[in-house]
């Protein structure tokens, strides 16, 4: 018989659950154990008051929910004890009081949390790659070779989601093995959980999270130990990209104790507003993650003078600060003078609704119109305002109908596919669209090629 252990998979807002010792787990020692709202439970979850009515909705009954039985010989039971609410194994109510449970077993005392049995000896031996590879991959995720590197680690030790990585490299010589897409539909279900926080646009590679943006929405005060509990998973070993989605309210103190939840691997953090933003909330991110260089601000229309927040940010260490969908076309001279402040920092200027002829007055050695993120630019042919594309990105397209389509980009009715030059209308508005190996060089050779003649 294995030795197993109860592990927590997923949590409702609003409930935090503590195993014995601090851990991660409930590991399998004989004996008896409870779970439960009452601090004597060997799993105690809880509750914030918000969120009671809706988690006893979910099922949950009585101060004690659930009994686990370990015997001598390592077989565990579970015990109905007698509360008025459900308590489900594997999505079914539990009707007898006793039941056997096995590896891969979920138990669920409401429908938002959900435990699994997972053998120890399997999640130690087979358990997640040096955190040197891991960096290594976060620094540079658009190169191919170290996913390779990674890819060949996780299928020689055997890692759970190796089959994740196998069936992606063989996607690029062109497999089709309907066997082999099924378990890795059955892999992909299980290793993409991401736990209760709310993320969007999640891009994954090889079983781990690459880029997400994570809506921060209403504050309560479990949302640091929510935080550092689901960056804490092993599906965030590689993470790169964040993006926190805000509405505006966000207090610089909760903007610092995001980033300080934030894995060391992040190099790229971004913050969107959906509302005007105070510039003084920015100084929140003097807050670094350690290994971050590229900071993207998509602020909408600013309030108050950018010069303040830019250098507190500049001498926080960000060595790149994209100001990508902030309207900036009527604060020339302001911009100006920080990027002649700044020399050495690099600004990325796409998307900022600046016309050609400022553009061109700006074009510093320390600007550029695109990050290494971008695939395609559009520029407004009435303006010269330039909008980048992101294949990793696509719910930010602008406002306008553009997605990415096989290697090319297209409308989503597929009747127009794009190529570099080709001249693009869509709401009403005329773009020429770019795409090439250096989005910046290629901008400013349409800037030189639409220079009025003198």
């Amino acid at each position: 018989m294995p030795r197993l252990g109860l592990k927590l998979l997923q949590v409702p807002a609003g409930v935090a659950v503590s195993f014995p010792g601090g851990g991660e787990l409930l590991e399998g020692r004989s004996g008896h154990y409870t779970l439960g709202l009452d601090p004597s439970c060997d799993v105690v979850v809880s509750v914030d008051p918000q969120a009671w009515s809706a988690f006893c909705r979910d099922g949950w009954g009585g101060r004690t929910n659930a009994g686990l039985t370990i015997d001598p010989a390592g077989r565990w039971t579970v015990a109905h004890p007698g509360h008025g609410g459900a308590l489900r194994v594997n999505g079914e109510a539990l009707v007898e009081r006793r039941r056997d449970l096995f590896p891969g077993d979920r138990v669920e005392p409401s429908l938002g949390l959900v435990f699994e049995v997972v053998d120890l000896e399997r999640v130690v031996a087979r358990g997640e790659p040096p955190e040197a590879l891991l960096d290594a991959v976060a620094a540079r995720p658009g190169d191919e070779g170290r996913w390779h590197v990674l890819a060949d680690w996780l299928i020689e030790h055997q890692a759970p989601h190796a089959l994740m990585a196998a069936y992606e490299l063989k996607l690029r010589d062109g497999t089709s093995d309907p066997e082999l897409l099924g378990e890795y539909a059955s892999t992909r279900r299980e290793r993409h959980v991401l736990s209760e926080l709310r993320f969007d646009h999640v891009s994954w590679k090889c079983g781990y999270v690459v880029a997400c943006s994570l809506w921060l929405g209403p504050r309560d005060r479990l949302e640091p130990q929510r935080l550092g509990r689901a960056f804490a998973g092993p599906v965030f070993g590689a993470l790169s990209r964040v993006t926190l989605l805000c509405n505006g309210t966000e207090s610089r103190a909760r903007l610092e104790s995001v980033l300080a939840a934030l894995p060391s691997t992040v190099r790229v953090v971004g913050l969107q507003f959906s509302a005007a933003v105070p510039m003084s909330a920015l100084l929140a991110l003097g807050a670094r993650p350690p290994r971050a260089h590229t900071l993207r601000l998509h602020l909408a229309a600013p309030l108050g003078p950018l010069g303040p927040s830019i250098d507190a940010l500049v001498g926080s260490g960000w060595a790149t600060i994209s100001l990508e969908g902030t309207r900036l076309a009527e604060r020339a001279d302001e911009l100006r003078g920080l990027l002649e402040r700044h020399p050495t920092t690099r600004f990325m200027l796409g998307g900022t609704s600046l016309p050609a002829p400022l553009a061109r007055a700006i074009d510093r050695p320390n600007v550029d119109w695109a990050g290494d993120d971008h695939d395609a630019l559009l520029v407004e042919l009435d303006t010269g305002a330039v909008l980048p594309l992101s294949r990793a990105r696509p719910g930010f397209a602008w406002g306008l109908a553009i997605v990415p389509f096989a290697d090319g980009w297209t409308t989503p009715d597929g009747l127009a596919l794009f190529a570099s030059g080709e001249l693009v209308r869509d709401a009403g508005r005329r773009f020429v669209f770019l795409q090439r190996a250096n989005l910046s060089a290629a901008y400013r050779q349409w800037l030189a090629a639409a220079a009025p003649s003198p």
